[in-house]
């Protein structure tokens, strides 16, 4: 069977950048931080271009985030408990005994759950895109710029996980339209055949 590309890859991606840009731009406070939407694309090429792969990147990618929220929580938490103990600005030492604690148990759990294993890259992401996501601000329309760190965190936990989806649902949508279809092959009278445009 000869294959052809359904369209070139530039367009593909083109067309896919344009389908997320409403979701960026025009939902004024629940639009969605595309940077992660985008990161979340280059994983799906990672994962193998395909639904398979999802299978993979969008649960190891989820508990990063529900990790990332954990180990945040915690940190505020200790923030209110030393008080203004530092080692060099606020807050520092809560987050340090934190990060230290939440993140071993993090990395220790990959032995136990197989899909963290097998998505590491998704994990790591998915924690990593998460703390950067409450460190930006991002995801306080979700929970109306409550000034309460809890609920902002909330608000990220969102945004991270809806633009987990987009991202996703992007990464797929530009395999499709890239993706081979199969070639018309006209009739020949001759031993030579050819793919039609």
């Amino acid at each position: 069977m000869r294959t052809k590309e359904r369209m070139p890859n530039w367009l593909a991606v083109a067309i896919s950048v344009m389908v997320s840009l409403p979701f960026g731009l025009w939902l004024g406070d629940y639009s969605l931080p595309l940077w992660i939407a985008f990161i979340v694309w280059a994983e799906y090429f990672m994962f193998g271009s395909n639904l398979h792969g999802l299978r993979t990147l969008i649960p190891a990618f989820a508990f990063g985030i529900v990790m990332a929220a954990a180990v945040q929580s915690f940190a505020t938490l200790l923030t209110s408990v030393f008080g203004d103990a530092h080692l060099v600005s606020a807050g520092d030492l809560a987050t340090a005994v934190s990060y230290f604690i939440g993140f071993g148990v993090a990395v220790f759990l990959m032995d136990y759950i197989e899909v963290l294993r097998s998505g590491t890259l998704a994990y790591f992401q998915g924690i990593a895109i998460t703390l950067a996501a409450i460190f930006t601000g991002q995801g306080a329309g979700y929970v109306g710029h409550s000034s309460n760190a809890y609920v902002l965190l909330i608000g990220s936990v969102i945004a991270t996980a809806l633009a987990c989806m987009l991202g996703s649902f992007i990464g797929w949508l530009n395999v499709t339209l890239n993706g081979a279809v199969e070639a018309v092959v006209p009739e020949t009278t001759g031993s030579e055949q050819r793919i039609m445009p």
